[in-house]
Parts: C-alpha cells; sequence; structure tokens
C-alpha cells in the first residue's frame, strides 16, 4: 500500500475507532461502579468498559490493516518488534470514569518504526476531536491548532500526573511540583495523560509533565504536541521515544522551565 494512503487510511481507521468506542463508553457511563473494577496493581484499575472499549478498536484496526502489531493497554505484554504498531489506551482517565469524573477518553496512535505518525485523542463526554498526521498538519475538532503562546511562567497553566503507582518515588516527583507550584500561574492534574497532552496542543495548557507513564499513554499525544510547535522529551529532559518512562511537553519556553524546576 502507498505510504500516504497508508497514512490517510490509518487517521480514518483510528477516528472511527476512537469515535465507535467513545460512544460505547458514554453509554455505560451512568452505569458504571468503582465497587466494580478490578485493580490491576495498587491505585491502576481496569473495568469491564475499559475491555469493551479495546475490542472496538482492535477489532476496527485488524480488519483494516491484519498484519500490523497492536500494543494496547488492557492485553500488553512487551514491546511489539512489528514495524507497523498501534498504542491504543481504550479508557485513558479510567479512576475518573469510575467516579463519573468528566475527564477520560480513547487515545490512538499509529507508529512506523517506533516513530508515532498517527495520533487521535478522542473525548466522548464533550465531543472533542484532537487529530494529527505528522509533517502534515493537528487539529481540533477538523481547525488547525497550536501551543500556547505564553512566555512566563508565572502566567503559565500547567497540568501533571501523580505517579500513583509508583509510590516510591513520590519523594522526587513532590520536589519537583513544589518547584512548579512556586512558579506557575495555575497548576492542574486532571487524572488523564492523554487528555492533558491533548490540551497542551491545543494551547489550553502551557505545558504538561508526568515522570511514569506508558506508551499507550504518551504516543498519541506527543505527535500532537510536536506537531503543534510544542518542545517533547522524556522526563530528565532527553529525546522522547515510545520507549520513554515518561514526559515533558510544552510550548518551547514554558517547556525548558518546566524541565529546569523538575529536574534542577
Amino acid at each position: 500500500m502507498d505510504w500516504h494512503i497508508k497514512l490517510s487510511s490509518a487517521l480514518q481507521v483510528a477516528v472511527s475507532a476512537a469515535r465507535e468506542a467513545g460512544a460505547m463508553i458514554l453509554k455505560e457511563l451512568p452505569s458504571i461502579t468503582a465497587e466494580e473494577a478490578d485493580e490491576k496493581n495498587p491505585g491502576d484499575f481496569v473495568t469491564r468498559v475499559d475491555k469493551a472499549s479495546e475490542k472496538i478498536v482492535r477489532d476496527r484496526i485488524q480488519n483494516a490493516f491484519p498484519g500490523d502489531a497492536i500494543m494496547s493497554e488492557e492485553t500488553a505484554s512487551g514491546m511489539p518488534e512489528a514495524p507497523d504498531l498501534w498504542l491504543v489506551d481504550p479508557l485513558d482517565g479510567t479512576t475518573n470514569y469510575m467516579h463519573h469524573f468528566p475527564q477520560f477518553c480513547v487515545s490512538i496512535a499509529y507508529a512506523v518504526d517506533r516513530r508515532p505518525e498517527i495520533g487521535v485523542i478522542y473525548d466522548p463526554l464533550h465531543d472533542d476531536l484532537f487529530t494529527c498526521k505528522r509533517d502534515e498538519g493537528v487539529w481540533h475538532n477538523g481547525k488547525s491548532m497550536a501551543v500556547s503562546r505564553c512566555r512566563e511562567m508565572k502566567y503559565a497553566y500547567v497540568t501533571t500526573g501523580l505517579p500513583s503507582r509508583f509510590k516510591e518515588e513520590a519523594d522526587g516527583f513532590m520536589k519537583g511540583f513544589k518547584n512548579v507550584f512556586l512558579s506557575a500561574g495555575g497548576i492542574r492534574r486532571t487524572g488523564s495523560a492523554g487528555l492533558d497532552l491533548a490540551y497542551t496542543a491545543c494551547g489550553r495548557f502551557d505545558a504538561f509533565w508526568e515522570p511514569r507513564l506508558s506508551p499507550w499513554d504518551m504516543a498519541a499525544g506527543e505527535l500532537l504536541v510536536r506537531t503543534a510547535g510544542g518542545i517533547v522529551t522524556d522526563e530528565n529532559g532527553g529525546p522522547w521515544n515510545i520507549q520513554s518512562r515518561g514526559i515533558i511537553a510544552g510550548n518551547p519556553a514554558i517547556h525548558a522551565e518546566v524541565l529546569r524546576l523538575v529536574t534542577g
């Protein structure tokens, strides 16, 4: 299949899968309860809706591209070696969803040789769709978007995620958190890394950082931010890749400040 045709088709499939999964997620929201969730690891939950969403997305991808590999949160068992790889978080913000807190999404990325080429993040509750094709554009509900123009940390609106599954790292995280808290105009923790990255890409946030994430948490959002004119590194300021443990993303000026504050 021609490269450009494959990318265009991959974007269409990702959007369609995200919307279908999102519709199911919304339908099940009124009936979901925290008590029915399973705890995979301390602080890491999964519900029947996560699994149902994953099946919808996997089926869509496999039907369209049967030779591609899929790495999805609920069935991942290691990084596939295949050159064509889909990274899927079928319900990012599960804990929020369990408690009916309105911050959750479906995140889908398509990578070639481990470099994201397509990114889709869909918030079904607000019908908010963020899409990206490397080197061609990045869009919010079909309109071109870009990172914010904020240049001073005292005005910056920054978001983060807690290393809730790695509480032994809390002291190091809290040191950086305090530095950012004392310097930024505002700081938030939404509980959905996918939406944090999407919001950074469209300028709602000026930067996002989180020290411990998985590839499916970051791949789509990383591409959104980078293509929207932002800077993305790993949690130590090195080059980001899909095997990075964490991420710092933001507009160029605020990314540099957050990096200095959380690693200094």
